[in-house]
């Protein structure tokens, strides 16, 4: 196979193609688990597709299951990323999809043995699946924190908390909350103090602001963390 003949930009211009093209696979793979902050989640189909895109582009030519394979990914990715724009709740099909064919580990296994073909087939595309598979079951064992996110738990939970999220946004059971302008007991549980699926959530000290509306889906935030998960700006995630 020839050097490519493409202008890969000015940053990496000066590379040869052979670690140009890994650089930039790398880059959309660690791209798609920087939106979402976790290892797999809604947006790693997507970028995984990309990457094996990429692949094909620079590699000239792929087998069929690989090009399959990526144009699955494009499809599947399109309705993760939507989820993820609007935090919306996933179901299993996608969860086990991109649980063990779209991990970044599973693209890069396939991207790294795509390259030998048996009549138009590429034999190692299956073992490199299942290796994968294999790995990202013991990588979810062994870590002390989950590596997997895909939003809220349940079509229920998404839908409590967008009916939450609306409460807040309105005003909707403030004047319940209050009596005649005085503050409602400390100890009183109020419907803010409610979580997506109906819960309790534990009491604290620390004073909330009013006026700021709930975004719908926090519940998947984790303790310590910042209330918006990912870096799209709040506009997109409200399309």
């Amino acid at each position: 196979m020839g050097v490519i003949d493409v202008y890969p930009g000015v940053l990496l211009s000066s590379l040869p193609w052979w670690l140009a093209a890994p650089l930039i696979q790398l880059a959309v793979l660690v791209f798609g688990m920087a939106l979402d902050e976790t290892y797999v989640n809604r947006t790693t189909v997507l970028t995984g597709a990309i990457a094996v895109h990429i692949h094909g582009f620079v590699a000239g030519e792929v087998g069929l299951l690989v090009g399959l394979y990526a144009d699955l990914g494009l499809v599947v990715g399109a309705y993760g990323v939507y989820a993820y724009v609007v935090d919306a709740y996933v179901g299993d099909a996608f969860r086990l999809v991109a649980f063990f064919a779209y991990s970044p580990l599973s693209v890069f296994l396939v991207i790294l043995t795509a390259g030998p073909t048996v009549v138009g087939l590429e034999p190692l595309f299956v073992p490199a699946l299942a290796v994968a598979a294999y790995a990202n079951v013991r990588l979810r064992a062994a870590l002390p924190a989950d590596p997997y996110y895909f939003g809220p738990e349940s079509a229920e939970a998404f839908e409590a908390a967008v009916e939450a999220g609306t409460e807040s946004a309105t005003g909707v059971g403030t004047a319940e909350a209050t009596d005649g302008g005085t503050d409602a007991p400390a100890d009183t549980p109020t419907a803010d103090a409610a979580g997506p699926d109906g819960g309790e959530r534990v009491a604290t000290d620390e004073p909330r602001d009013e006026a700021e509306p709930d975004r719908a889906g926090a519940d998947p935030t984790a303790a310590g963390r910042s209330t918006e998960r990912g870096i799209l700006p709040e506009f997109m995630r409200r399309l």
